[in-house]
């Protein structure tokens, strides 16, 4: 196949993210976020947060780790963050599955870079994959319990404690994400938004 074929027939493949949709709603609470939205608002929440990341992070990088990172949800789905052991095993399984599905209709040297940065968010050894990671658990929370936001009754589960144990691996690395975080959580429970 042509390399001017391939990389269309990927970018109109790509178009399917438009139609996953996450557990996680506007911050209107209108309807649920879909997984390019969640991508694209990374990728501005990196452009604009920039300065919180640690010296000589490379946010070009940053950028294009979250707008890769969630493109096998095309095949693989997207799951709450907030699941067993076990269905975190099973879907790091389909999202590889689906990353050389998806990444292999790409030429051979796209393929490599393209999935290689896949690799690279997920393994979070970079300073770059870290503070992508980072965005990424903050930017439910902003749009969940942030001001004005409406709370998630639909996962009671999600107690102040509970949240901020789940985010502290991939915010406490970044102090003023971290106090944000903890902060944005301790106004959802003042505003009745959050269990305590």
């Amino acid at each position: 196949m042509p390399r001017l074929q391939a990389q269309v027939n990927f970018l109109l493949t790509c178009d399917q993210l438009k139609a996953v949709t996450r557990t996680t709603l506007l911050h209107s609470g209108a309807r649920a976020e879909n997984s390019a939205e969640h991508s694209w608002h990374l990728a501005l929440m990196a452009l604009t947060l920039g300065e919180y990341a640690p010296p000589e992070t490379n946010l070009g990088r940053v950028v294009e780790l979250l707008v890769l990172h969630d493109l096998v949800e095309i095949y693989a789905g997207d799951v709450h963050f907030d699941q067993s052991e076990t269905a975190k095993i099973q879907q790091t399984q389909r999202e590889t599955e689906a990353a050389a599905r998806l990444f292999g209709q790409l030429p051979p040297d796209q393929r490599g870079t393209f999935h290689s940065a896949w690799q690279e968010f997920e393994a979070r050894q970079t300073p770059e994959a870290r503070f992508a990671r980072a965005l990424d658990a903050l930017q439910p929370m902003l749009l969940t319990w942030g001001p004005g936001g409406i709370g998630s009754a639909a996962h009671p589960e999600l107690t102040f404690g509970r949240v901020l144990a789940l985010k502290r691996s991939a915010l406490e690395e970044f102090p003023a994400l971290w106090e944000l975080a903890q902060g944005t959580a301790a106004q959802a429970v003042a505003a009745g938004i959050m269990p305590e």
